[in-house]
């Protein structure tokens, strides 16, 4: 990875119709809790004599495993996505910002969306599970960034969503509790499941016997780390955070490796790391576990590149540089842009 002294802002994409958004100005919070998850990774050199995973999670969650068929060396902790499955979850984000009481952390209806919310287990107490309904085509507007999508298009997005409801993912994270007189609660969660749950409402009027009008929209029922203490760990996003990204990329195929490098120097931005500084092996393994798993560190090496060059050319990236760190290996120090917004 060389460093770039100029960076070419990509040719804009093609002109499409575009109807008028109220909430193109603006942000939304997206919880800190299921960034984290997303950004989860395994670096082997962290290991050592390390326990296996199965040797720290709990009899239920390990039961939950069983029960669903999956082999257990193909499960991982984490959040791990495609890259039209992030954009989708973005979206989602948004939506669930968009259509919720959010003024009122203490309220009952806070960040629990447009619809009466599901109340579920959660660690040995209930919490709601925020609920949505929106019609396959705002969702599939909301993915395109603003754009009027295609049939083709709406079919795809449903079939990201029939996925992401049939896929389990192994959660586990910290929620730190402050008291009123200084102690300090941790509360840990662990749960084997999926992150939304699909399902469909038709509404339709009508006058005696005859139907006047049917509209069929999604209900999606979202995992409550979509919720969980966003009144004070969340990362602000533009709402227009998937039109610009795809801008910067050139292309809206924007691959896994620079939404990942996206999301982490967000979240670094969002904590005031204004310099952050990793391992450049270790950034690898970051946004490119998987191929680097499969030793195509050239593969993440390229991508990684364009990955740069995009959140450069979405202006939160300033300069970045390559020094040897005290271990002898490579390190990448980036410089943010603290206005970024």
């Amino acid at each position: 990875m060389k460093k770039k002294e100029t960076v070419t802002i990509p040719q804009i994409l093609p002109a499409r119709p575009i109807e008028k958004e109220d909430n193109k100005v603006g942000k939304f919070k997206r919880s800190g809790h299921l960034t984290d998850m997303e950004l989860k990774y395994n670096y082997p050199k962290n290991k050592g004599g390390q326990l296996s995973i199965f040797d720290i999670l709990g009899d239920k969650t390990i039961k939950d495993i069983d029960v669903s068929g999956v082999d257990r060396s193909e499960v991982v902790e984490g959040i791990r996505l495609s890259p039209s499955e992030t954009k989708v979850i973005d979206c989602l984000c948004k939506l669930l910002h968009h259509n919720s009481e959010i003024f009122d952390p203490k309220g009952k209806d806070y960040y629990t969306g447009n619809l009466k919310p599901e109340i579920v287990e959660y660690m040995d107490s209930t919490t709601p599970a925020p609920k949505l309904s929106f019609t396959l085509y705002k969702l599939a507007k909301e993915y395109t960034g603003g754009v009027n999508p295609s049939g083709k298009e709406i079919e795809n997005i449903k079939k990201v969503l029939i996925g992401l409801d049939s896929k389990k993912f192994l959660i586990r994270y910290t929620e730190n509790i402050k008291g009123k007189g200084g102690e300090w609660i941790k509360r840990e969660y662990e749960k084997f499941r999926p992150i939304i749950h699909l399902d469909k409402a038709t509404l339709s009027y009508g006058v005696g016997d005859v139907e006047q009008y049917r509209k069929s929209e999604l209900v999606i029922v979202l995992h409550p780390i979509f919720r969980r203490q966003i009144d004070s760990k969340f990362i602000l996003y533009p709402n227009d955070i998937v039109d610009r990204t795809n801008i910067a990329y050139g292309s809206p195929n924007v691959s896994s490796v620079t939404l990942k490098l996206r999301d982490y120097l967000m979240r670094e931005l969002s904590s005031k790391h204004y310099k952050p500084e990793i391992g450049v092996e270790k950034l690898y393994y970051q946004v490119g576990e998987k191929w680097m798993k499969q030793s195509r560190k050239s593969k993440v090496k390229q991508y990684t590149e364009k990955a740069i060059e995009t959140v450069t050319n979405l202006g939160l990236l300033e300069s970045y540089e390559i020094k040897s760190g005290a271990t002898g290996e490579d390190k990448i120090i980036f410089t943010l842009n603290k206005k970024w917004e």
